[in-house]
């Protein structure tokens, strides 16, 4: 490929937004040609990298457009309050299988007092 024809991809790349694959291809055609991957392979890791990324800035722009005061994960779940707690359904209700069984799921209590 000569660096005009790498200049022409990367202005087209930016062009259609795909700032993944811009950053990414070159690297990833070097690793595909010395591991003798097909083509269709090569193009395949490009393009699941590319959806990834969009879906993860998704996620992002979501969150950052609810605007909730606090953000807070799962990992963060304080097993410790309130004392009575089954973990294990819990945890079950994490997996969010409800959804696809078109259920509600209703936690009932007290907050949790100011520490």
């Amino acid at each position: 490929m000569t660096p005009s024809d790498e200049a022409r991809l990367d202005a087209q790349l930016h062009r259609l937004h795909l700032h993944h694959i811009k950053s990414r291809y070159r690297a990833l055609a070097l690793e595909a040609a010395e591991q003798q991957r097909p083509h269709v392979e090569y193009l395949a890791r490009l393009v699941d990298g590319e959806a990834t990324m969009r879906e993860s800035r998704s996620i992002e722009r979501r969150i950052r457009n609810a605007r909730f005061p606090v953000l807070k994960t799962l990992d963060e779940f304080q097993w410790s309050w309130p004392r009575k707690i089954n973990r294990a359904h819990i945890q079950d209700l994490f997996r969010l299988a409800f959804i696809a069984h078109n259920t509600n799921v209703v936690l009932i209590g007290n907050v949790e007092p100011a520490s």
